[in-house]
């Protein structure tokens, strides 16, 4: 018997190990979608996903090892929560938990990986560049935690591209029947040229059917600089800089062939070639180029499509670049989105990463894409978002309204939240719109933010190619539960570090990092503040395509285990650069008509870039459009009308090109008095009968209301009030003027009608005739401050006045004047 037990009870200690063999802890690597980088791209993340497989034994630490051929880890990695790095180099980086001390070590905590659960580690690596795309994996990892893992599988691959690719739409809003222009700027980060570039698939796939290609693709584009008839074999434009030296132009409809170019002319042309019909083109006029490009290392170029929108909705735009042989991609990229519909809201916040208890700012911008005027725009209570984070409002919107908005213009409603919640929890916002009391916009969603530990803000955070004496300022913001005592920031080569500035009590220095340290606890930043350090750079560097540009922060706690946390934090150097400016110099006054010009110029090393989409925004105030092509001049402009304010206020208007861009501050005072607003209704009348349109030669009234906005101020409008609007935009000097019939008084806080029907500032009415010599079309009765010619409303009391656009349209027709044509050259034909 005790033979038997014993033969027994080795078989069941043999199948024990056996067993335990068959479950041994296990882990595994994987990606949820395939993975891309870019090479030299600072921000290049590998997100590979840990599984514990194994029966019982937790995962608490882990090393992962490159090929240093290839790749170069990052210590502006962002470990997972309740995670941190133990030890990094350029080929190895080993990541352990946080402990209850703050000391990063294997000791057991809830942030250990579990059997059956998967934690993703972000991993920042820099990539290293090649000829052509490669696929690339890790060296080895390894897990020794606990008596150690095996691996189980193979490590996963990932691509490791040659080319880097963005993709923006522009305008943001537009109507159905209005047209998007996308464009790709690819940029070769690879050790080779790459020729015949283009988009893969072309064109670039719309998120939904509501969009279609209508032109393009576009490989350049300039501006006429003189017209061109219909049978000339030079063409003049502003710059031929980024054309081959021969190839197909794409002006309106006609494509035209040309042979050899100069700095700014095609020669050799031959008009109407494949199939096209020649034709005349007046000066600015776009010209593209329809040959694709070769990119030497570094280069960089831009393609463009035009689509139609087609239907409401909100569509993005998604491919990649590659060249001619697939050899060499970029990974695939998607467009911001934009919002089809006649009225639209979008929702941002800012910023996407905060520490609990910090504050955002929550922008929405509305556009009017439709034909008519929308008066009286007041937007919803924003709701949260699921996420976890708390959203408490803290102010806003500012403003309450916006009184009106014209077709094409667009005004933005800002509001401060206080987000709170545990670190890794989200926060978004939605909302939308109203207008007239019953037209509504889309619901508007925002982008989402992460609550952290520490945080840090960079600005600005693009910079010219080649700025000297340029400040950059970090703001380090501390959500963790010890003082910050010291700081680092590092600074890469060229750029050279000329002085620092600290927050009070702090030391800082210049060197290959600026180093700054607190002079004691009681100058630290604390749990819940923020700390401001600045370094003014003699000298950047100068670069031919844009550049991200990484500055790795690190962040030394006083206590917490003094474990050093490093934030990543880049700048990006534009090859481009661009300046805004504002007339007149300002303020001007609050009342929501008065107005600025903003004027963005456009340059690259020097020289205007014409025939470029500059994209523009603002925090107060509407843009009466948000975008504008450049001209030969490189110059792009747009109107910001001021909002209602009784209180003195400012905006911050903000000019885009690629990655160039440039911000300006504008004021605009108070305005406390009467505050008259076209309030809609605009109607012709003829004998008192309305008329859809104006006849030339025939005489008319316009009623139209207006609401006063004060709730305290009344206004008596006198006879000397007049309705305006002239053809100069079709190139005419023809002026419709009428006064008001009778003076009238406007309450405050009260919609009133008026007519303006009288030849003369007697009134009486009698209606106004409109000149035989008007040039027939669609005309917007937009402010001029300073006549002549006249145009909108001019209200005054006798004492004070007041100019405001009317933001409904005019359509005249009938027996009317011509449009002017000027005869550059005259050639009799014989």
């Amino acid at each position: 018997m005790t033979r038997h037990v014993t033969i027994i009870s080795l078989a069941l200690f043999f199948l024990s190990i056996f067993s335990s063999a068959a479950i041994a802890d296990t882990f595994s690597l994987s990606f949820d979608s395939p993975a891309e980088v870019v090479m030299a791209d600072p921000e290049a993340i590998i997100p590979v996903k840990v599984t514990n497989n194994g029966p019982s034994k937790s995962i608490r630490t882990i090393t992962f090892n490159i090929d240093t051929a290839k790749y170069s880890f990052s210590s502006s990695t962002q470990p997972p929560t309740g995670w941190c790095i133990s030890t990094i180099s350029a080929d190895s980086i080993s990541f352990a938990l946080v402990q209850g001390s703050g000391a990063c070590s294997n000791g057991n905590t809830a942030s250990r990986i579990d059997p059956g659960e998967s934690v993703f580690f972000n991993i920042t690596v820099l990539p290293i560049a090649a000829a052509s795309d490669s696929t690339d994996s890790f060296s080895s990892v390894s897990v020794s935690s606990e008596g150690g893992f095996t691996l189980s599988g193979a490590l996963p691959t990932w691509t490791r591209r040659s080319l880097e690719a963005a993709l923006s739409a522009a305008p943001s809003s537009t109507g159905v029947g209005g047209s998007i222009t996308l464009q790709m700027q690819v940029t070769n980060r690879s050790t080779a040229t790459q020729t015949g570039v283009g988009s893969s698939p072309e064109p670039p796939s719309p998120s939904l059917p509501i969009a279609a290609r209508t032109e393009g693709p576009y490989y350049a584009a300039t501006l006429l600089s003189s017209s061109l008839s219909d049978s000339a074999s030079t063409v003049n434009v502003s710059s031929t800089s980024d054309f081959p030296s021969s190839g197909i132009l794409r002006v309106g409809t006609e494509d035209i062939c040309y042979s050899n170019k100069t700095a700014t002319s095609f020669t050799g042309a031959t008009r109407g070639c494949n199939s096209t019909t020649a034709a005349a083109h007046s000066s600015g006029s776009l010209v593209y180029s329809t040959d694709q490009f070769s990119l030497l290392p570094g280069q960089t170029k831009v393609i463009t499509w035009i689509y139609s929108a087609d239907s409401n909705g909100n569509v993005y735009f998604t491919s990649r670049a590659a060249n001619s042989s697939g050899t060499a991609k970029s990974a695939s990229v998607s467009s911001n989105t934009v919002v089809i519909g006649d009225f639209t809201a979008s929702l941002a916040i800012t910023p996407s990463s905060v520490i609990s208890g910090q504050q955002i700012t929550a922008e929405m911008t509305v556009a009017n894409n439709g034909t008519g005027a929308l008066i009286n725009i007041v937007p919803s209570s924003l709701s949260q978002c699921a996420g976890g984070a708390t959203e408490n409002l803290v102010s806003g919107p500012t403003p309450a309204l916006i009184s009106s908005l014209s077709a094409g213009s667009s005004g933005v409603f800002v509001w401060t939240y206080q987000i709170t919640g545990a670190v890794g929890q989200t926060y978004c916002l939605s909302g939308d719109a109203s207008a007239n009391g019953s037209v509504a916009t889309n619901t508007a969603t925002s982008n989402a933010g992460v609550i952290s530990n520490y945080s840090v803000t960079v600005a600005p955070s693009v910079v010219s190619s080649g700025s000297t004496d340029k400040t950059i300022t970090w703001a380090v913001h501390n959500g963790g539960g010890c003082s910050i005592r010291d700081v680092e920031i590092a600074i890469p080569a060229p750029w050279s570090c000329s002085s620092v500035s600290a927050p009070a009590g702090w030391s800082g220095s210049c060197g290959a990092t600026a180093p700054f340290s607190s002079g004691g606890s009681g100058s630290d930043i604390g749990s819940g503040s923020t700390g401001s350090f600045s370094i003014t750079f003699s000298s950047t560097e100068t670069v031919s395509s844009d550049k991200d540009v990484s500055f790795p922060v690190s962040v030394l706690p006083r206590g917490c285990g003094g474990a050093t946390t490093t934030l990543g934090s880049y700048v990006t150097v534009s090859a481009n650069t661009i300046v805004l400016s504002h007339s007149p110099a300002g303020p001007v006054y609050a009342d929501g008509s008065s107005y600025y010009t903003m004027t963005a110029t456009l340059t690259s090393g020097g020289s205007p870039l014409a025939g470029k989409t500059v994209t523009f925004s603002t925090t107060n105030g509407s843009l009466s459009a948000s975008s504008a092509v450049t001209d030969g001049s490189g110059e792009a402009s747009v109107t910001l009308t001021s909002p209602n304010s009784t209180t003195d206020t400012t905006a911050t208007v903000t000019a885009n090109y690629m990655n160039a861009q440039d911000t300006e501050l504008v004021n605009f005072s108070g305005w406390a008095g009467a505050n008259i607003q076209y309030w809609g209704g605009l109607t012709a009348t003829t004998g008192g009968v309305p008329a859809a349109t104006a006849d030339c030669g025939q005489k008319y009234s316009f009623k139209l209301r207006v609401k006063n906005l004060s709730s305290t101020t009344d206004m008596n409008l006198t006879k000397s009030s007049y309705f305006a609007f002239n053809d100069s935009a079709s190139g005419g000097t023809a002026v419709f003027q009428a006064y008001l019939d009778s003076n009238t008084s406007v309450p405050g806080n009260t919609e009133t009608e008026v007519t303006f029907g009288s030849p003369t500032s007697s009134g009486g009415g009698g209606d106004v005739t409109l000149s035989t010599a008007f040039i027939a079309g669609t005309y917007m009765p937009l402010v001029n401050q300073t006549p002549p010619p006249a145009s909108g409303l001019f209200l005054t009391d006798g004492t004070n006045s007041q100019w405001r656009s009317v933001t409904d349209s005019v359509t005249v027709t009938g027996s009317c004047g011509v449009v002017r044509v000027r005869i550059i050259e005259w050639h009799e034909m014989r």
